[in-house]
């Protein structure tokens, strides 16, 4: 039953100061306040469930793997349909003890995908792929959940998305110790985890999108960068560059340097740039051909980065209108672009996350405390951007390898909850990019239940759906705040477009499910 007891969600007037841990689900629309502030009225899971039974749907995430033995998780990660490509192309996955041969790409098609801009040579180059794919067998594991200790990224994103109580939406029994009554955005929803890793080898990446595409998903969630060395090169702005010759400006001499290293300047002898294979370039191409043509038929979630640069990270920065790829910035809890979040051309949408101090020549948005020591410091010609404290409480990895277990974010976490290690303060466009990815699952399960899930929406028209219900501001406990831009690496940036900060606003889910239901 897609229904949710009364006694797992509650809510709590709140501002700058105090703490409701559930916050960006009131900011996506996915729960509504009542009118005391005090409860909801209703959620979207209700309305969906009062319409009759949803099927679930189905989340590719393509991240480095996930803890399926969370306890707000095991019920809601595949772990028979995920799959590790950090070691092989062809996949491995946990043993069951009934599995036969791991044949993991068997009967893959790619005859609906339509790959454009590729050499013919790299045409063939994909099709001898897929062959060496669909004829390979998969590897077993049978040592247990070996990704899980390295999965604290992965863990906390898949919470975003799917995470939901361990008892409390099932029994009405109460939560085991340590372990909180959390939601993601569709816990009633099903997720597939693909781990990749950091290597420059697009071959891992072509399998993982191959096989996403073959799990015929409804929504792939890719919450970060890939290290194709040509489209993922940063160019500085002008403005950047300026006055780069006196020592007070080093740094940024120096990083300027690292950048141009990316580039086409740096020399093929030169030991710090990337090195790539003409092989490796070919593969890289169709890496990119392959994001756009599953795209437009299945929507795929990208983060815009974090690297606070008016331009996206790839893979996000393949986004236009005439494909399904997502763009997601991050916006804060005060409404502003979230400090590290990247904007410009391409953006689709924002999404609620935390936030970064900043202090440049453009920019001042410090916590109380640091502004009390940098606030005689301030350039006169600086915007001052107020800094949110609010984070996105999403599930972790308990121990050291945890987000927690090495850090301390001074987030004010209830006590029983920051002692069990199973939960951590999240953010970053990662993080506004898993709650889209979430949106997505909610409004696939609406086009079910409404009759059009017969002939669902493409990935570029469902894609336009959320770019049409997205709002300007944003809705909070007790308040609705306008989304407001700033400038960041130019003056004057806040004058520029709203779209260049904010796409077409901030993802609205009740209204996107409510369009699709109609």
């Amino acid at each position: 039953m897609n229904t949710v007891n009364s006694k797992c969600v509650q809510a709590e007037t709140v501002d700058e100061t105090s703490y409701y841990y559930l916050w960006h689900l009131v900011s996506l629309g996915v729960l509504t306040p009542d009118k005391s502030q005090t409860g909801f009225s209703d959620t979207l899971w209700d309305m969906l469930a009062g319409k009759a039974e949803a099927t679930p749907s189905t989340v590719v995430l393509i991240d480095v793997g996930c803890s399926f033995a969370h306890p707000n998780l095991k019920d809601r990660v595949d772990a028979a349909r995920s799959l590790d490509f950090t070691g092989t192309p062809f996949g491995a996955r946990l043993a069951t003890g009934s599995d036969g041969d791991q044949k993991n790409f068997a009967g893959l098609s790619v005859d609906d995908l339509h790959l454009d801009g590729l050499e013919a040579d790299e045409l063939a180059m994909f099709d001898e792929v897929v062959q060496y794919l669909a004829e390979s067998t998969g590897e077993l594991r049978a040592n247990g959940d070996t990704e899980a200790k390295f999965a604290s990224h992965g863990t906390a994103v898949s919470g975003l998305i799917v995470g939901g109580p361990e008892n409390c939406c099932k029994t009405g029994d109460e939560p085991s110790t340590g372990v909180i009554p959390y939601f993601g955005v569709d816990p009633f929803s099903t997720l597939i985890s693909l781990r990749t890793g950091f290597d420059n080898d697009p071959l891992q990446f072509i399998a993982a999108l191959l096989y996403a595409w073959h799990q015929k998903p409804d929504v792939i969630v890719m919450p970060r960068g890939l290290p194709d060395p040509d489209a993922s090169i940063v160019t500085p702005k002008d403005d950047f560059k300026a006055e780069l010759q006196s020592w007070a400006n080093h740094e940024a001499a120096d990083l300027l340097h690292r950048i141009e290293v990316l580039t086409d300047k740096a020399s093929p002898h030169d030991p710090s740039a990337p090195q790539v294979s003409e092989t490796g370039r070919h593969l890289w191409r169709v890496v990119r051909a392959l994001f756009i043509a599953i795209s437009k038929h299945v929507p795929i979630v990208c983060a815009a980065g974090n690297e606070g640069e008016s331009q996206l990270l790839f893979p996000a920065n393949l986004a236009n209108r005439e494909n399904g790829i997502i763009a997601v910035g991050a916006v804060s809890g005060q409404g502003y672009r979230s400090g590290y979040s990247n904007y410009g051309d391409g953006l689709t949408l924002v999404a609620p996350s935390d936030d970064m101090e900043v202090f440049n020549r453009h920019q001042l948005r410090e916590t109380p405390k640091r502004m009390d020591k940098v606030g005689y410091l301030k350039p006169t010609s600086a915007m001052a951007v107020p800094y949110s404290r609010k984070g996105l409480l999403s599930t972790d990895i308990p121990g050291s390898f945890g987000y927690d277990g090495a850090r301390d974010d001074g987030h004010d976490l209830p006590p029983e909850v920051a002692q069990s290690g199973f939960y951590t303060q999240f953010g970053g466009t990662s993080g506004a990019s898993a709650l889209v990815g979430g949106v997505v699952a909610l409004v696939r399960r609406a086009e079910r239940l409404s009759g059009s899930g017969k002939c669902p929406r493409d990935g570029t028209d469902l894609k336009a759906l959320l770019m049409a219900t997205a709002r300007r501001d944003m809705p909070m406990i007790g308040a609705t705040l306008p989304l407001k831009s700033d400038c960041m690496n130019s003056a004057n940036e806040d004058a520029d477009a709203f779209g260049t900060f904010f796409g077409a606003g901030l993802i609205d889910a009740k209204a996107a499910v409510t369009a699709a239901l109609d």
